[in-house]
């Protein structure tokens, strides 16, 4: 029985990513990347405000899932260039009204799914103000940190949607690990024109979790057991 060296394939990376270019190039994709999903979560909200989509959650679920599926095939397929860049943008479009009747739904069920928008809003502050000095870990333990005064705060003035201190920031923390975690691995495979695109992917590899135990196991079959 031969096993691989590495049980778990390698991430995937393109020649000429943004994790090879120089440290101010690196934090400049950062910064423009990190704004650039502050951006999406403020549409997903403003459309949770102003639009009412008449389906149920599964529904919703299904076609989201779709979206993102198809976003997956893109870059799979296409891997880089204007074309992926144009598909994942239109694709993203259409799922931020879906994703915005759903955190609705969230919302009028009880849960603090506001408190995900407090948890971006700090990202994006914690990486115009840390210039050169970013750090992924710095930026989850800061913002964290950040989030336990004011959601004490919106909990005393008697804000619904942060009924539940500790579920909001337990949710919001994964949600900035989540964050950091992935854009530690879109450095590794985009370049540094692909700004769009790296927005995209923080909605693409939601599936992650359904698609990388697909990669371990062809991953595996490259060793023989005898």
């Amino acid at each position: 029985m031969k096993l691989p060296d590495n049980p778990f394939p390698e991430p995937y990376t393109v020649p000429n990513c943004v994790d090879d270019q120089p440290y101010p190039d690196k934090i400049r994709f950062i910064k423009r990347t990190l704004v650039g999903h502050l951006v999406t979560i403020f549409l997903i909200a403003l459309s949770a405000q102003a639009l009412t989509i008449p389906l149920t959650d599964p529904q919703l679920l299904v076609l989201l899932a779709i979206l993102m599926l198809l976003m997956t095939i893109v870059r799979l397929v296409l891997k880089t260039g204007r074309l992926e860049q144009l598909l994942s943008l239109v694709a993203l479009a259409a799922a931020i009204p879906l994703l915005g009747q759903l955190c609705k739904d969230i919302h009028n069920a009880g849960y603090p799914i506001f408190s995900l928008l407090i948890a971006a809003a700090l990202t994006g502050l914690y990486t115009l103000l840390a210039g050169r000095d970013f750090n992924f870990s710095g930026m989850v333990a800061v913002c964290s940190l950040a989030l336990i005064p004011i959601l004490i705060t919106l909990r005393y003035q008697q804000v619904e949607s942060i009924s539940s201190i500790p579920f909001a920031w337990l949710i919001s923390t994964i949600y900035l690990a989540y964050v950091a975690y992935n854009l530690s691995m879109i450095l590794k495979r985009r370049k540094p024109s692909e700004v769009p695109t790296a927005v995209a992917d923080f909605y693409r590899d939601a599936l992650n979790f359904l698609t990388y135990p697909v990669r371990v196991y062809f991953h595996w079959r490259n060793y023989q057991f005898q």
